[in-house]
């Protein structure tokens, strides 16, 4: 089962969150369980492969990165007898991993005038794994990165109101968190982001129109490049992609110029979607049940389940009363084109060569090329819009963040006192950035308006290496930054530097920080590419002998993709040492067995959740969205799992959680008052579901009853929801619609584009309950374009209703800021989790616990005490290889 987590970036980016292994039922095998080797391998999911810390999405991507970095902040956990349960708190100092040694809050002011200010001394001495120093600069490079306002990633720093960031951000005289600024600035560059994207269509439809024909089009890479040479852009591309400065000195070349540049990047976003759907095609069919069972020796052919994938091969049904009945497929049209292919290159450029050629329009709106393009051309207009803001002198009005003080760089203050201890601020620095006298710390002071829990959490950040995320061929050593002059190594608003250099390949494929282990390959090299880092499903580490926190016992670590049903046996055999399955009552059996030849099982709760997500700009219709939603139960999902390990849930947050909304026994969950989202019989699901279709005129044929159901895995069959896929699917299909379910691996790099239509996958949540990532409306993480905010932001009127909604929504989420004691926010996180059920874009399904199991025989040094804040491999510096003879 997959995992997209909540907030990105970690508290302690070096310990290891869980990796959630792909949901699976495993079979049995008898293996020598002490192959001997030289290197800890850990199962992991399948792996998207953008390992950079600032944009990563996916959970496995992130466990990668999470080997080689610290953050700011650790955290730690301790009971509390008073209340009963387990309590987190940020940690700091020389006992814990990370870049703070020491830190405190102060209130400052009273009403409308208060703000809260935060002080962290850093820790002297930090290297990263290449040898240079972790220093002031680099936190600071850090932070302006988070904050920039091009930047797309999944931290929501810019959420918090740092003293001075909407100033900074806007570069107008603005306060507190520019709400509704901010929301306009991006409608501006969703809107500039449409122009631009519709000037290819346009394009395309005018030039290409096949003669006769209304619809069909026709025109090859060399017709559309030689057109591009001689087309005149619209008023509304050239204020997409140039400032009113530059518009008056461009040319019309200029402008091809940059078309063409836009028509070579969305051949290149397709050809990798399509290799992206090619790996999904692989497990996207079910052979063990209908309708695919009777075609399973078809199906064994990887060709031929891609052409049936992209709608190429295509299932006749048998029919039943007039009917199509899709639980039995009496053949498949065209499957000659399985034979004409032999290769995956050939069969994925018949598909490429179709589309560019004879429907691009469909691929610049349908397809997730599109949404791709479309956040890198957002970020290209906000980057307009706010140079048009500052004029031909191109200098900012506002070059710093107020709020964000290094004391030693810009005060003349000597001296910081916490507690009973002073602390002396370095005033001079060495040219590599460290202080330059003995006994002196660099001082970061964090000015925030009024309160906000969620802020300590922000300023965990993971930090890392200034020198190596903004070198490129001009820079070969990365960025000056000055922090007296406000330099700091970020390109403001400026979404070349983001997408060329923060987001270079080298950047996104090899992860450097000051973590306990660092890239390698295969030769254990220094130096490793990204292609050799992350080769044949493996992806390797070795020690990081300049990590800070403690030496690093084992000198070489791999993270092995493995595939679910193969993972005890992987396990059984000795080709991995540590594997997360999941806790069916099969492979509890299992584990149980190999215990006396010792394998060791743990397990715990998981801080995170199963749900169901539909997307409103795929699928437009609330009602429609109801009525999907109607015909889930939900309790088949918890039979896959061991008894007692699995419950299903009301609320779309993980019951770990303080703010989860139970009856008063504090064990029961609290009814969530939305009747679409409570199974009670089919008969009654059949009533709902036809009641929500007669609302909107949906009947049998109607194109918004064509539907996908997605699980996000590997596989089809061995994950919790296919069961209430399957059924809902059935139930649907005999109501007149026309639902297909697939397996896609590749879907939580999908659900960052906006591509899918319904999906099952799970959260993994932090501490804190706050919402604004995933469902505020300015948020400018990928996972709101999961949701469709995308287009309900860019169409208030035809999504009248959840554009209402989602203004409620996040300010709710602003209001639960504004408190600090717990108690307080409870009952405004209940009222807004409500409001994400009225969106009837996420359908909560189940709460269940993580089960890890580890060769005894082969490793040791884990945490076995582990609980929903930690793993096993919490600190993972201190795993080592057991000596085998």
């Amino acid at each position: 089962m997959n995992k997209n987590k909540k907030v990105i970036i970690p508290i302690i980016a070096a310990v290891l969150a869980a990796i959630v292994a792909v949901v699976v039922i495993f079979s049995v095998r008898n293996c020598n369980p002490t192959k001997k080797r030289d290197s800890i391998v850990i199962m992991t999911e399948e792996l998207a492969g953008l390992f950079n810390p600032f944009y990563a999405t996916t959970g496995a991507d992130q466990d990668v990165i999470g080997m080689t970095q610290i953050g700011m902040l650790s955290t730690e956990y301790e009971y509390n007898e008073l209340t009963g349960k387990e309590e987190v708190k940020t940690a700091y100092g020389n006992d814990h991993p990370c870049v703070v040694l020491d830190m405190k809050q102060e209130q400052n002011g009273s009403g409308e005038t208060a703000e809260t200010v935060y002080t962290f001394v850093l820790k002297n001495g930090i290297t990263f794994s290449d040898g240079k120093p972790l220093t002031m600069n680099d936190v600071v490079f850090n932070m302006y990165e988070y904050l920039d306002p091009v930047y797309t990633g999944s931290s929501t720093m810019y959420s918090i109101k740092i003293k001075g960031l909407s100033q900074y951000r806007t570069q107008k005289n603005v306060s507190g968190s520019s709400s509704a600024v901010e929301e306009q600035l991006n409608k501006t560059a969703n809107t500039l982001a449409y122009y631009r994207k519709q000037e290819l269509i346009k394009l395309f439809t005018t030039l290409g129109k096949i003669e006769g024909s209304t619809s069909s089009y026709s025109m090859d890479e060399a017709a559309v490049k030689a057109a591009i040479s001689t087309w005149a852009v619209t008023p509304g591309y050239q204020q997409a992609v140039a400032t009113t400065a530059e518009r008056a000195t461009f040319t019309a070349e200029d402008y091809r110029k940059i078309l063409l540049e836009d028509y070579e990047l969305t051949l290149k976003t397709f050809k990798e979607e399509l290799v992206s759907d090619y790996k999904a095609a692989k497990e996207s069919f079910d052979t063990t049940t209908a309708p695919y069972k009777d075609h399973a020796k078809l199906l064994e052919s990887d060709i031929f389940k891609f052409f049936l994938y992209e709608g190429y091969i295509t299932p006749k049904y048998a029919e039943d009363k007039g009917k199509k009945d899709k639980t039995k497929i009496e053949s498949f049209e065209n499957t000659s084109i399985a034979q004409t292919y032999t290769t995956q290159e050939e069969a994925i450029n018949r598909i490429y060569s179709d589309k560019i050629k004879n429907e691009l329009h469909l691929v610049l709106t349908s397809w997730g090329t599109a949404g791709t393009l479309s956040t890198l051309y957002s970020a290209a207009a906000k980057d307009v819009s706010l140079r048009n803001q500052l004029g031909s002198s191109d200098q900012l009005l506002y070059p710093n963040i107020e709020g964000i003080v290094s004391l030693g760089h810009t005060t003349q203050q000597e001296t910081v006192v916490i507690g009973e201890k002073t602390y002396n601020v370095a005033q001079e620095h060495n040219a590599d950035g460290t202080p330059k006298n003995a006994n002196e710390y660099d001082v970061l002071q964090i000015t925030v308006e009024g309160t906000d829990p969620k802020a300590i959490y922000n300023f965990g950040f993971t930090v890392a290496p200034a020198h190596y995320y903004t070198a490129d061929a001009d820079h070969p050593n990365g960025r000056t930054i000055d922090i007296a002059n406000n330099q700091f190594g970020v390109e403001y608003a400026s979404s070349s530097f983001q997408s060329k250099v923060i987001q270079s390949p080298e950047h996104a494929g090899v992860p450097v920080g000051a973590g306990p282990y660092k890239a390698t390959d295969i030769d254990n090299t220094d130096n490793p590419t990204a292609a050799t880092f992350w080769r044949n499903n493996a992806v390797f580490f070795k020690a990081n002998h300049n990590f800070f926190f403690a030496p690093v016992k084992a000198e070489k670590v791999r993270f092995m993709v493995v595939s679910g049903t193969n993972a005890i046996d992987s396990l059984n055999s000795g080709e991995v040492d540590y594997i997360t399955p999941q806790f069916t009552k099969i492979n509890s059996q299992r584990l149980d067995k190999m215990a006396d030849d010792g394998f060791v099982t743990l397990s715990s709760w998981q801080l995170g959740y199963g749900y169901i997500g539909i997307n409103a700009g795929k699928v437009p219709s609330l009602e429609i969205r109801k009525a999907i939603m109607s015909a889930m139960d939900i309790s088949l999902s918890i039979e896959f799992y061991q008894p007692g390990t699995c419950k299903t849930i009301s609320w779309p947050m993980s019951q770990v959680n303080w703010a989860y909304p139970f009856e008063s026994d504090g064990k029961t969950d609290k009814p969530n008052g939305h009747t679409y989202t409570q199974w009670t019989g089919e008969s009654a699901a059949r009533t709902k579901i036809q009641g929500y279709m007669d609302a909107v005129g949906a009947t049998e044929g109607d194109s918004r009853l064509d539907i996908t159901f997605t699980i996000a895995g590997a596989s089809i069959t061995d994950h919790p929801t296919y069961p209430v896929f399957q059924r809902a699917a059935e139930i649907l299909n005999d109501m007149g619609w026309d639902v297909d379910v697939k397996a896609d691996s590749q879907a939580l790099t999908k659900l960052s584009t906006g591509s899918l239509e319904v999906w099952a996958a799970a959260w993994g949540s932090t501490i804190d309950p706050d919402m604004y990532q995933v469902y505020h409306k300015n948020s400018s993480a990928t996972s709101v374009y999961a949701w469709g905010y995308r287009e309900i932001l860019a169409d208030t009127t035809t999504y009248s209703r959840e554009y209402a909604i989602i203004n409620q929504l996040s300010a709710l989420i602003e209001k639960g800021r504004s408190y600090l004691d717990n108690p307080s926010r409870i009952p405004i996180y209940e009222e807004a989790m409500g409001l994400v059920l009225d969106l009837a874009v996420e359908l909560p399904v189940y709460q269940r616990k993580t089960l890890y199991a580890y060769n005894g025989n082969t490793i040791k040094g884990l945490n076995n005490e582990v609980n929903p804040y930690t793993s096993p491999l919490d600190k993972v510096w201190e795993l080592e290889l057991v000596t085998q003879e």
